[in-house]
């Protein structure tokens, strides 16, 4: 018998982590805790994101539980769920589940998540930031480079900070990553200027990362990104941002749907519904088609 909270322990001391993961973690230990891992049904999550959803944000600080009056984003509680979904795979891998048990968090239907015009970089904006990071970055100078894949292949910071150089086929213009967030493999295809930056970065040994820093670890970059973004008068913007981008960019060039899934990885079309309001192309030549 295992239970929850110890498979917590142990996903959580798989990997490194950021505060709002482990947070979110916290909150489903908190609920199923004392229970065995295989006993948590669907039923059980839906009450307890229920009870999420009825509480709210909380006001910021550092393990606050006081209620802020604010509701949470649609997307703020999918991160709840896939959290909850990712203990459960590390769970089955680790054969702390049988191979053939279901997730509780499989059937959980996820809520829209529609960008707000501020949660997503317009290409002009990258500019700016690229232009300024040139002049910030002095030292490691790979944070153009960094950027500009970000905006052109649409890959999340874990992935990029994961990319080695025998991930990366400049001849072919590709990418080719063994691991994403959604545990299969993507290819991700690279523009002439995603090519043109990482030709001027040094040290393209196999197994070394595209991003790493001296010692052969992922850099971090959140420190310049920041001064980046402060200089080109874009404080406060988030390097997910980017990504947004992309999938918005997309669809504003006239991407379909599938095209838009395809580029950034998702296997779920609410995930990439939220960029489709760039586009109406689709439905302008389906109404032409049918009442034209």
């Amino acid at each position: 018998m295992v239970f929850f909270k110890h498979a917590a322990d142990a996903f959580a001391a798989s990997r490194q982590w950021d505060s709002a993961s482990l947070g979110r973690l916290a909150y489903w230990v908190g609920h199923f805790g004392e229970r065995e891992l295989t006993s948590v049904t669907i039923e059980d999550v839906d009450d307890v994101l229920v009870q999420l959803a009825e509480r709210g944000c909380l006001l910021s600080g550092r393990r606050s539980t006081v209620r802020s009056g604010k509701p949470l984003s649609g997307g703020t509680i999918n991160r709840y769920v896939s959290t909850l979904g990712s203990l459960y795979k590390f769970a089955r891998k680790a054969r702390l589940v049988p191979r053939n048990f279901l997730s509780p968090s499989r059937g959980i239907e996820r809520l829209p998540e529609p960008v707000d015009p501020d949660r997503y970089l317009r290409v002009e904006e990258v500019g700016r930031i690229l232009a300024c990071a040139r002049v910030v970055d002095r030292r490691w100078k790979r944070l153009p480079a960094l950027i500009v894949l970000a905006l052109h292949t649409g890959l999340r910071k874990g992935s990029l900070q994961k990319l080695r150089w025998e991930n990366v086929d400049l001849d072919a213009r590709r990418v080719v990553l063994g691991r994403t967030k959604n545990g299969e493999p993507i290819g991700s295809a690279l523009t002439e200027h995603c090519v043109s930056e990482l030709e001027r970065l040094p040290g393209k040994e196999p197994a070394a990362l595209v991003f790493g820093n001296r010692y052969g670890n992922p850099f971090h970059f959140k420190h310049l990104w920041k001064r980046a973004c402060a200089m080109a008068g874009l404080p406060g913007r988030d390097f997910h941002e980017l990504r947004h981008g992309c999938g918005s960019a997309l669809a504003m060039a006239g991407a379909n749907q599938a095209l838009v899934m395809a580029v950034l990885g998702h296997k779920t079309l609410i995930a990439s519904r939220r960029y489709m309001h760039h586009n109406t192309n689709d439905q302008r030549a389906l109404v032409d088609k049918v009442f034209g």
